[in-house]
């Protein structure tokens, strides 16, 4: 009898020890928010939950660069629209002043104006973006043009590129000489030479120049239309990458943070088993003392 007893208190008592590690478990889960504290809760979820981080954070880093990205295009974008505005107004100037009628005084008076236009492009490809110059290729800290006559390129070719998603990279940059020149030309270059065409009243020049400012406009147009696709594949990148992102961090929530409901459920079902498991010890102790004194 009193073996029996015994047996059947030390099944108790380690039935209320592993209720009270239980408990222990499901109440720390509740506080902390998460299921997994420590890598021998769930080592396949620990190891699972670490690759869905490492994804998110290349997400993440991915989020900022095409931010970066579009920070860049965008400034650059904005110069370039303001270059088109200046390009129209210098082509309108020139088929005024090509006109027979103008004087030399009018196309002096002319002049003027298209002298302020070739600053103002000159200023253009000097944009600065966080104190680097976009337009001059890996040469950031370097202003991309000389002054005139030659305006003469100073940057080089290179194309700053970021990783967008995966091995995916984008340039983020156009350097200077793809934007502001034609067949070596550049585009202060050409207002330049109008500029004198226009001082000298020479006729023939000042219509050359109009084929010349044509071709320098198409060619901003191209770079805005090369810009535009890339704010466009950004754009789309983006929302693909925030859908990814969003359904990597559900995985991960699963995998790693408390089911609150399941943790009030099991704790107070454990809370239960606590109670049953104190009752049915003290009826044994109880039972037990009897034997004893009988």
């Amino acid at each position: 009898m009193r073996i029996a007893t015994a047996s059947m208190f030390n099944q108790l008592n380690r039935s209320f020890h592993n209720n009270l590690r239980t408990l222990s478990r499901w109440t720390n889960m509740l506080a902390t928010g998460k299921k997994i504290n420590k890598p021998s809760d769930d080592v396949t979820g620990m190891m699972r939950s670490m690759d869905y981080r490492v994804s998110i954070n290349e997400l993440q880093q991915h989020k900022e660069n095409i931010n970066e990205a579009e920070s860049n295009l965008s400034f650059a974008d904005t110069a370039m629209s303001s270059m088109e505005d200046v390009l129209s107004r210098a082509r309108e100037l020139a088929l005024q002043a090509a006109n027979g009628t103008q004087t030399q005084q009018s196309r002096a008076s002319i002049a003027k104006e298209i002298g302020s236009l070739r600053d103002e492009v000159f200023r253009l490809s000097g944009s600065s973006f966080k104190n680097r110059h976009i337009f001059s290729g890996f040469k950031t800290d370097t202003s991309p043009f000389g002054s005139g006559p030659g305006f003469n390129y100073q940057g080089d070719s290179g194309e700053i590129k970021v990783v967008i998603d995966g091995n995916t990279t984008m340039a983020i940059n156009i350097p200077g000489d793809q934007v502001f020149s034609v067949g070596g030309t550049t585009h202060m270059e050409t207002l330049d030479i109008l500029y004198n065409d226009l001082m000298a009243n020479n006729q023939t020049g000042i219509e050359n120049a109009i084929t010349d400012i044509d071709s320098a406009f198409d060619q901003v147009a191209n770079v805005r239309a090369d810009i535009g696709a890339r704010l466009n594949r950004l754009d789309n990148l983006k929302s693909s990458i925030e859908n990814r992102d969003y359904t990597l961090k559900g995985f991960l929530s699963e995998t790693v943070d408390t089911d609150i409901a399941e943790a009030v459920t099991e704790i107070s079902k454990t809370e239960v088993a606590l109670e049953s498991l104190r009752q049915s010890g003290a009826d044994i102790l109880s039972r037990s003392l009897l034997n004893f004194l009988r």
